[in-house]
């Protein structure tokens, strides 16, 4: 297992070959379900347009990035992957 994170902190991504596709958003992290779900479908639609293989993830959400376009959290996933490479 590895684990990838950026400088801020915002997300914390575990590779692992057993692992199912997994994005973990807590209520201290995000109080509202909607914002919980709305960081979710960005994340899963982040990954989808950057063709990488969820199967192998999880994405752990440190900090409430509802407020971000769903561009800037591809750039901040997308760059995790580039840097892993």
């Amino acid at each position: 297992m590895t684990y990838v994170t950026n400088s801020q902190e915002d997300l914390l991504v575990k590779r692992s070959t057993n692992a199912k596709a997994a994005i973990v958003i807590t209520k201290k992290v995000a109080p509202k379900a909607v914002d919980r779900n709305r960081i979710k479908r960005i994340i899963k639609e982040a990954l989808r347009s950057a063709k990488i293989q969820k199967g192998q993830l999880q994405i752990i959400v440190k900090r409430n990035i509802a407020s971000l376009k769903s561009y800037q959290v591809k750039e901040k996933i997308e760059k995790f992957f580039n840097n892993e490479k």
